[in-house]
């Protein structure tokens, strides 16, 4: 594993999506910590199995604003001044807002993959386009990144392949698709059961974000963990007259 980083929104640790979401996964990001195994939250779910999150455990439950990139760790403070540089240049009253579909809100993807998906406001959007420009162009690489250069991309969109190349992922701008991964992969026989409960648990309802946080993973652990928050309330910071 070499070292990684990723630009995420992640609840409130209070939050009850926060604490719902990081129970099915089975590990807190923020904390750091494994949850136990049996707990309130997978109990409401009809016969879960902890195979299901497998792929999302070691990425905490969030929402990507990024990606998951590869980097030089000696790059970090650049990443955090990008970041920081970012969020100044939007104004103290902007709201950047995640809105539920109700028709997709806990869609079944491919079968296999269970998300809580959101549509962005314009402020959200922009917000995440400039993150990708800042901060992606930092990184050194990405798992698509490798599968690209190692596969015939003839048949994708070319944009698909611009993206990669230029900011190691194509789930940016018109391709992104604002989601909390609960499963991956799903593999039950009750899906309707599932997406009752889920609804139960997670009601569809707006929620502005808080903080963008920046998460790391340090070469050879398996886990994300919370290097820093960056609270939307603090900016935009004081400007200070160049000297």
């Amino acid at each position: 594993m070499v070292a990684k980083f990723a630009v995420y929104y992640i609840p409130p640790a209070e939050s009850s999506m926060y604490l719902r979401g990081s129970e099915i996964l089975g590990y807190d990001v923020r904390a750091g910590n494994f949850l136990p195994a049996d707990n309130p939250t997978r109990a409401v779910l009809p016969e879960f199995n902890a195979e299901w999150v497998q792929r999302p455990h070691s990425y905490g439950f969030h929402m990507t604003l990024g990606y998951s990139l590869e980097y030089d760790p000696a790059r970090l403070p650049e990443i955090e001044q990008a970041m920081e540089d970012v969020l100044n240049c939007f104004g103290a009253e902007t709201r950047f807002t995640l809105t539920p579909d109700d028709r997709t809100f806990i869609p079944f993807w491919r079968d296999e993959i269970v998300v809580l998906r959101y549509h962005p406001n314009p402020a959200l959007l922009m917000l995440h386009a400039m993150l990708i420009a800042r901060v992606n162009p930092l990184a050194s690489g990405s798992r698509i990144g490798h599968e690209f250069a190692s596969m015939d991309v003839g048949h994708l969109p070319p944009e698909a392949i611009h993206r990669v190349r230029q900011y190691h992922t194509p789930y940016m701008l018109d391709g992104w698709a604002p989601h909390f991964t609960l499963m991956q992969p799903y593999a039950g026989s009750q899906p309707k059961a599932t997406r009752a409960a889920l609804r139960t648990l997670f009601p569809a309802e707006p929620r502005d974000l808080e903080t963008v946080s920046l998460l790391i993973m340090a070469d050879g652990d398996t886990h994300y963990r919370l290097h820093r928050d960056f609270p939307l309330d603090a900016y935009p910071q004081p400007a200070v007259r160049d000297v």
